[in-house]
């Protein structure tokens, strides 16, 4: 199952995603930053270090809403990936357009 867990850090809002991003669960991740961005966050830090696993529809729903994001003038990136989101990233090559940090801190300086 798919959890969320929402905070904010100053101006930048941190979205903790864990779980599996596969068929079944994955359109929730574009609903979830959707309704970050209409509560008015433009500065998004995405933490998905506790995926486990990122399927194709995960990798499209994430591509969805980085899209809207950007759609919406947010910006989006990725915190501390899991291995799995690292290596579906890379064989995609995503990786060279989602900005991606090793850390948190990192990620919501980025931003």
């Amino acid at each position: 199952m798919l959890t969320f867990e929402l905070s904010r850090s100053g101006a930048a809002s941190l979205v903790e995603v864990a779980g599996q991003l596969d068929a079944d669960e994955s359109i929730r991740l574009p609903a979830v930053i959707g309704a970050e961005i209409a509560a008015g966050a433009r500065r998004l830090a995405l933490d998905m270090s506790e995926i486990d696993y990122l399927g194709e529809a995960g990798l499209f729903a994430l591509m969805q809403a980085l899209k809207l994001a950007r759609r919406n003038g947010s910006v989006v990136c990725l915190a501390q990936p899991s291995d799995a989101v690292r290596e579906v990233l890379a064989a995609s090559g995503l990786d060279q357009l989602v900005p991606s940090f090793d850390t948190r801190a990192e990620a919501l300086a980025a931003l």
